[in-house]
C-alpha cells in the first residue's frame, strides 16, 4: 500500500517537468564542450607521441552517444512518471515498481555524465557540472517514492538501503562497463589483444548485464515481487565478478575493484534474511 502524499506528487510532477524541459537540452548541450577539450588533448597526445589518443578518440564518440542517450531516455521517463502519477496518488502499488524504474534513468545517466565533464571542462574552467542536477531530479523523487510506502521504520530502512545499493551499483557497471569498452576496443593494438586486455571484454559484457539486471530489480522490487530479489542477487553477482576479474588482471585503476565491492554489498543485502522478507513483503506501521 502507498500513502495519498500531495508533497511526493507534486516532487514527482516536477522531476517530470524537467526530465522533459530542461535535462535533454542540458545532456546535448554538455557534449561539445567535452569534446573541444578531448580533441584538444587528442592533438597534444599526438604532439607528444603518446599512445592515449587511439583510446581517447574512441572516447569522444562514446560521449556524443551517451549524453544525448541518457538524455532521451530521461525525456521519456519524464512523460511515463506524468502517467504515473495518478495511479501513485491513488494508492495503487503496480505504478511504484514504473515509476522507480523511470527515476532510474536520469539518476544512472546524471552519474554517469559527471565524470567525462570533470575531467575536461571541470578541470580546465571549474564551476557546477550540470549533470549533477540531471542526477538529483531522478533520486529525489527516486526515494520520495520509496517513502511513500506504508512501511514500518525498518521497512522504510531495509527499502532505502537495498534501492540505493542497486542504484549506485547499476551507476558505477554502467560507467565502468563504458570505460572497458573504451579500451577493449580503442586500444592501438586492437584488433589484436594486448596484454591485460582481453578480460575488458569480461567487463563491459559483464557489468553492463549487471545494469542491465539491477535496472530491472528495482522495476519489479518495487511492485514487491519476487523475480526481482533474483534480479537483485544475480545483478550484483555480475558486478561482483565481472569487476573483481578486470580488476586482478588489470591494475590500471582500482575503479574495477570498487564495482566489485557495490556487486558483493547487493549480494550481500539480498542474502539476509530479513532484507528478503522485508523487500518482499510490505508491513504496514501501527497507527
Amino acid at each position: 500500500m502507498l500513502t495519498k502524499s500531495k508533497t511526493v506528487v507534486w516532487i514527482i510532477l516536477i522531476a517530470a517537468i524537467l526530465m522533459i524541459a530542461f535535462v535533454p537540452f542540458s545532456s546535448f548541450n554538455m557534449v561539445n564542450p567535452i569534446l573541444e577539450l578531448q580533441l584538444e588533448r587528442i592533438e597534444q597526445f599526438k604532439a607528444d607521441g603518446n599512445a592515449k589518443w587511439h583510446l581517447l578518440t574512441l572516447t569522444t564518440w562514446l560521449v556524443s552517444f551517451f549524453f544525448p542517450f541518457w538524455g532521451t531516455m530521461t525525456l521519456l521517463a519524464g512523460i511515463a512518471l506524468l502517467v504515473l502519477v495518478k495511479p501513485l496518488y491513488n494508492g495503487e502499488g503496480w505504478a511504484r515498481g514504473a515509476a522507480l524504474f523511470a527515476c532510474s534513468f536520469p539518476s544512472i545517466g546524471g552519474a554517469y555524465m559527471i565524470v567525462p565533464w570533470m575531467n575536461f571542462v571541470g578541470t580546465k574552467y571549474g564551476g557546477f557540472p550540470p549533470a549533477v542536477a540531471t542526477m538529483m531530479i531522478g533520486l529525489i523523487p527516486f526515494f520520495a517514492i520509496l517513502l511513500m510506502d506504508k512501511g514500518d521504520t525498518q521497512q522504510k530502512m531495509v527499502d532505502f538501503l537495498s534501492f540505493l545499493a542497486m542504484g549506485v551499483t547499476a551507476s558505477y557497471s554502467f560507467a565502468n562497463g563504458h570505460a572497458a569498452f573504451r579500451v577493449l576496443y580503442g586500444h592501438p593494438k586492437r584488433p589484436m589483444f594486448a596484454e591485460g586486455i582481453a578480460i575488458t571484454y569480461v567487463g563491459f559484457i559483464g557489468l553492463w548485464m549487471a545494469w542491465w539486471f539491477l535496472a530491472a530489480a528495482i522495476y519489479q522490487l518495487g511492485n514487491r515481487k519476487e523475480s526481482g530479489w533474483y534480479l537483485m542477487l544475480i545483478g550484483g553477482l555480475f558486478a561482483m565478478v565481472a569487476g573483481f576479474a578486470v580488476g586482478w588482471v588489470r591494475h590500471a585503476t582500482v575503479d574495477y575493484y570498487l564495482n566489485g565491492f557495490l556487486g558483493l554489498g547487493v549480494v550481500v543485502f539480498a542474502l539476509i534474511p530479513l532484507f528478503k522478507e522485508r523487500l518482499l513483503k510490505v508491513y504496514e506501521a501501527a497507527e
